[in-house]
């Protein structure tokens, strides 16, 4: 009985020891797990109310709250062709002649809620239609409190500047009103749904991968740039994954697609670099192949982030991650934030607060 008081204190010592984002980060598969518990009923029913007659989707947002946007705008419209579009919010603002269409639901995320893009492009938009729907962590915000649909995140207050928790429940939550939308269009989404319920699982698998990602980022931390590569829903995951490791590191970091980063984007790698890659099953052969070109000609630090079983060169500078679909995008983009942590703390860096970030803009 003493040992396991002993225990208990040492586990609660070592926790009170860590960063406020590592905090977070581990808070991610409980917070997941609410969220279900609030929104999906058992008959598997999404519990969120949205307008009727929506025909297309536009969402707003800026920062990690726009890749959010993205990757739900990439799933939304791979089930349903163009019904979803995503736009930064400083852009709206921009346009004068932003067109607003009837039959059209607008969703604008800011964890803060007072984000001043895009509460202005709300301030806008809301002018000419009622179908505004906000996705927010703060229940007394601007935004949250002028929008007549909307979503609260529960993710708890976030003190590291860096989102994690809350960028993870605003897209698990853009999840839940793509699987609501599409059901109002008589697209079958259990599947899916089926998917959700693994997330939380799929969250502590990646934070069990913590010590691999430690050792990745002690090669990591030295280099001058680190490049993200991935196709489709997953490149917008890592344009996240990119935002994470530059806020924490201040390291050059950019996302591209594997074909796309052939054309010119390559020549990054004539300084020191490391390459991140998510490979699936849809992607292997030209991922594979493509790295295969690139480490003929230049030298860089690799990891791969993959769920399928790689060839013995990869495989030794892979992590592998047993889920799919949505539950890989969730796991991906844990170990990004776990990754971003470490680099952040081999260089000192202050991974709470990066020089010259603030956590709400107004």
């Amino acid at each position: 009985m003493f040992n396991k008081i002993c225990n208990l204190f040492s586990s609660f010592f070592n926790y009170s020891k860590k960063s406020n984002m590592e905090k977070e980060i581990l808070e991610q598969p409980e917070i997941i797990s609410k969220l279900l518990r609030r929104y999906l009923k058992l008959n598997f029913e999404i519990d969120i109310e949205v307008p009727e007659n929506i025909q297309n989707t536009v969402f707003i947002a800026s920062g990690s709250s726009y890749h959010s946007a993205s990757i739900i705008t990439e799933f939304i419209n791979s089930q349903l062709d163009s019904f979803a579009k995503a736009y930064y919010s400083s852009e709206v603002c921009l346009d004068k002649n932003f067109n607003v269409k009837d039959n059209t639901l607008y969703v604008f995320i800011s964890q803060s809620g007072e984000t001043k893009d895009t509460n202005e492009a709300m301030n806008i938009i809301s002018q000419k239609t009622a179908n505004i729907f906000a996705i927010s962590n703060t229940k007394s915000s601007t935004l949250y409190n002028s929008a007549k649909y909307k979503i609260y995140i529960q993710a708890g207050i976030e003190k590291s500047i860096a989102s994690t928790k809350a960028m993870s429940a605003q897209t698990f939550c853009l999840f839940l009103l793509a699987l609501k939308l599409l059901k109002m269009h008589n697209i079958n989404v259990t599947h899916h749904i089926d998917n959700l319920l693994t997330v939380p699982e799929a969250i502590e698998e990646a934070i069990k991968k913590h010590k691999d990602i430690i050792s990745f980022a002690k090669q990591f931390y030295t280099c001058e740039n680190i490049i993200l590569l991935a196709n489709s829903i997953y490149y917008r995951l890592s344009q996240e994954g990119a935002l994470k490791i530059q806020e924490l590191s201040y390291i050059n970091s950019s996302a591209y697609p594997f074909g796309e980063f052939m054309h010119g984007h390559m020549a990054v790698l004539n300084k020191k670099s490391a390459v991140i890659s998510l490979i699936n099953s849809v992607n292997s052969l030209v991922a594979i192949d493509l790295l295969n070109k690139l480490s003929s000609k230049y030298n860089f630090e690799n990891l791969v982030i993959t769920n399928i079983n790689l060839n013995d060169n990869l495989k030794q500078s892979s992590i592998e991650l047993k889920y799919d679909n949505i539950s890989f995008i969730f796991s991906a983009l844990v170990l990004f934030q776990l990754l971003s942590l470490e680099i952040s703390k081999a260089l000192n860096r202050n991974t709470d607060s990066p020089q010259g970030l603030s956590k709400i803009v107004k």
